[in-house]
C-alpha cells in the first residue's frame, strides 16, 4: 500500500472542495503573474489550457503549497512554479484544489495545466496523469519532545498518532497495536499531541517541520529499519501533469533537472529548512515514471 496524499484537516478539504466545484464552472482564474513583452521562452510552441498562462492546481498543505485568500500562493512547489514559467515566459495563475478533485481538475474537467502540492509519483496515478521528473523525496516524520527517530523508541514511548491513510500504518500497527492511533490530518493530531493524549505523531517530513515550527516539539526523520518499507524506499514527489501534453510536461522536466544540478532545488530545500537528503538524484531522477 502507498500512500496517495498528503494528510489534511478534514475541515479544511471540505471547504476547499466547495471552492473546487464553484471553480469547475468558469474558464480560468485571474492571472496571478505578468510577462515581458520581450521575454524568450526557454522552449518555443508550447501550449497550456489558457494560452500564454500556467494554470496551477493548489491544495492547502504547507511548506509544498497553500493559498493566500487573494489569489497569490505560496511554497517550496509554489517557487519552483515561479522559476518554471518565468523560464518559459508564461503567466501563472493559482486555482485552489483539494487532493480529491486535484487529478480531475487536469483529466476531466481541465481546469489546469500541472497540480502543486507534494504528490507521490505511483503506478495507479500515472495511469491517469503525466509526471515531470521528481524533485524531491518524502520520508515518515517522528515528532515529540525528546527527538524520537527509530522504530524501536515508537514501541515504548506510549500511545503514536499517525495520519489515516499513511503507507506504513499496515506495517506499524502490529508492531504498536492498540497505541497506534489514527487521525484525519496533522491538526487534529497536533492538538492531542500539544495536549499529552498522545506522546509522538508521525506525519510527513517536510509537513511535519511546517506544522511545528511554532512549537518546542522535535521533527526527526525515521532511521532505517527492515519492518516499515518507507523508512527504507522513501515516495517520490513530482508534478502531475496532463498526460497528453508531453511537450509542456518535458519542457518543464528539462528545466527542473537544471535546477537540481545548478543548486537551485538545494537551496530551495535550505530554505525551508528541509534536509539536502531529500533531494532526488540526477540517476534516480532520471529512471522515475514519466
Amino acid at each position: 500500500m502507498t500512500r496517495t496524499m498528503p494528510r489534511r484537516s478534514a475541515r479544511v478539504l471540505v471547504l476547499l472542495a466547495a471552492s473546487g466545484l464553484a471553480l469547475a464552472g468558469c474558464a480560468s482564474a485571474a492571472p496571478a503573474s505578468t510577462v515581458a513583452a520581450d521575454c524568450t521562452p526557454a522552449d518555443e510552441g508550447l501550449t497550456t489550457f489558457t494560452a500564454g498562462t500556467l494554470t496551477v492546481g493548489v491544495p492547502e498543505n504547507p511548506p509544498y503549497t497553500e493559498t493566500d485568500g487573494s489569489g497569490g500562493a505560496s511554497g517550496i512547489e509554489i517557487d519552483i512554479i515561479k522559476k518554471l514559467a518565468d523560464a518559459e515566459c508564461l503567466a501563472v495563475s493559482y486555482v485552489p484544489i483539494t487532493y480529491a478533485n486535484g487529478i480531475p481538475m487536469i483529466t476531466e474537467q481541465k481546469k489546469t495545466d500541472i497540480i502543486t502540492g507534494g504528490w507521490y509519483v505511483t503506478p495507479k496515478r500515472a495511469e491517469q496523469v503525466g509526471f515531470t521528473t521528481p524533485t524531491m523525496y518524502d520520508t515518515m516524520g517522528v515528532v515529540s519532545k525528546d527527538g524520537i527517530d527509530t522504530v524501536d523508541e515508537l514501541e515504548t514511548v506510549g500511545t503514536v498518532g499517525t495520519g489515516t491513510g499513511f503507507s506504513w500504518n499496515e506495517e506499524l500497527a502490529p508492531l504498536l497495536g492498540s497505541k497506534l492511533q489514527q487521525y484525519p490530518g496533522t491538526v487534529e493530531m497536533k492538538q492531542d499531541l500539544v495536549a499529552g493524549r498522545i506522546q509522538a505523531a508521525l506525519d510527513g517530513y517536510a509537513v511535519a517541520v511546517a506544522a511545528y515550527a511554532d512549537t518546542d516539539y522535535k521533527v526527526e526523520p525515521i532511521q532505517a529499519d527492515p519492518r516499515v518499507s518507507i523508512t527504507q524506499t522513501k515516495p517520490l514527489i513530482a508534478f502531475p501533469v496532463s498526460k497528453d501534453n508531453t511537450a509542456l510536461s518535458d519542457a518543464l522536466s528539462a528545466l527542473i533537472d537544471q535546477y537540481r544540478t545548478d543548486g537551485t532545488l538545494a537551496d530551495l530545500l535550505a530554505t525551508y529548512k528541509l534536509p539536502a537528503d531529500l533531494l532526488v538524484p540526477a540517476d534516480v531522477a532520471a529512471t522515475s515514471i514519466r
